[in-house]
């Protein structure tokens, strides 16, 4: 049976890891169905994520569609995309009022050419970052920009979360300003508000002035990333051990993991700090943890915009943090957090001492007024099916 009228979206993204073009993927997914709208999720196989969807009859599992990008492979590739291909020709058969929507770097390109070879007239892509950028080669850098070059000619429209993916489509891709929209990434708040989610640690000391702070044992800073080179953890391992030199009582966790593990944990074992940097591994509840922790601390060398910043503020965490893609959409020099130049982890330290040290600098970052009410999931649901309504009408 067509249903002629009902929107039907089909989110398309390479791999369920708990990253941020994840968790949007997933909340849109699980969000915006409605009377007037219907979904489906088409993702590789992989990731930590693929467990709690893949009992779900909306949701589509292909074994080779990955998130590496080979060149050299280029059969596979080939192969993917004709799958892909057939799988929305499929699904345009039930649902013609169809639109795609893919997320991250290669389900954009290969998910929008599919779309377009299905005949689907609408097809979004939202930007969680780019997929080149000023730290690759020029040999990576210009294959991936004309890539997304060639693929921005049979988008539909393009969703920004953050004003630095506006201003970068803006000066790079002909006629962005027509066709985009700036909806943030949002996270789940209600998680960072309930005190029967926060861990026996947090719930001793939740109702406590920031005092508090600088009269216990420890100071812990906390950060969230994949193990990867973008994520840049090492400059954040130098920093913290800098900062312990200076004051024994500083913490590093991190929650996370990836293709760096073994050598993060090798360089905490030659540097001595096993007993003071805990790695929590990939957890699909933060919350408990980010509430025990005094600062959240980022290295990032390219981002789109980090939900984990997101949520840091919510827990009214001051932020230390590379000044990297949308992350001063969010954070405010001297008002919620500290930025810093690239590769500058001197600074970072210097920073990160000077908070541990001066209760009057982090008073003043954890209680500062953010105004977040665009990063509630219920607004980010709100808007694409506004968007989904308006483009389906247009066309």
């Amino acid at each position: 049976m067509k249903h002629k009228n009902r929107i039907h979206v089909v989110y398309i993204i390479t791999k369920l890891e708990l990253g941020g073009a994840q968790k949007v993927c997933l909340e849109l997914f699980n969000g915006v169905q409605n009377a007037d709208i219907s979904s489906h999720l088409i993702s590789g196989a992989q990731g930590t994520l693929v467990d709690a969807v893949k009992q779900n009859n909306q949701v589509i599992l292909l074994d080779n569609f990955k998130r590496e990008i080979s060149f050299t492979a280029i059969f596979n590739e080939l192969h993917c995309l004709w799958h892909l291909i057939k799988q929305l020709r499929s699904l345009k058969k039930v649902h013609p009022t169809m639109i795609v929507h893919t997320h991250s770097t290669k389900a954009g390109i290969i998910g929008r050419w599919a779309a377009w070879c299905a005949g689907i007239k609408t097809r979004i892509h939202t930007i969680h970052g780019y997929g080149f950028h000023d730290h690759q080669s020029w040999l990576l850098w210009l294959p991936l920009y004309l890539l997304e070059l060639m693929t921005s000619i049979i988008t539909t429209h393009y969703i920004c979360v953050s004003s630095t993916d506006v201003a970068t489509g803006t000066k790079l891709f002909p006629y962005f300003t027509r066709k985009y929209s700036l909806i943030r990434a949002a996270v789940d708040q209600h998680q960072f508000y309930i005190p029967a989610r926060v861990t026996s640690l947090h719930e001793s000391t939740m109702n406590t002035s920031t005092v508090s702070t600088f009269t216990k044992n420890n100071f812990t800073f906390g950060t969230i990333s994949c193990f990867k080179p973008q994520k840049n953890l090492f400059d954040l391992l130098n920093a913290f051990a800098l900062v312990h030199q200076h004051n024994s009582h500083t913490r590093l966790e991190i929650i996370g993991d990836g293709i760096q593990r073994r050598a993060i944990e090798q360089w905490i074992t030659e540097h001595s700090l096993t007993k003071v940097i805990t790695l929590h591994g990939w957890q699909a509840h933060v919350a408990p943890i980010m509430l025990t922790w005094d600062a959240f601390v980022l290295s990032s060398l390219w981002e789109g915009l980090p939900c984990a910043i997101i949520e840091a503020r919510i827990a009214k965490l001051p932020v230390l943090c590379y000044d990297t893609g949308g992350i001063k959409d969010i954070i405010l020099h001297e008002k919620n957090g500290l930025l810093y130049k690239q590769k500058d982890w001197h600074a970072l330290a210097h920073g990160m001492r000077e908070l541990t040290n001066n209760k009057n600098l982090y008073t003043q970052l954890h209680m500062y007024a953010d105004n977040l009410d665009a990063f509630k999931n219920s607004y980010m649901i709100q808007e694409h099916r506004a968007l989904y309504t308006q483009l389906t009408h247009t066309k």
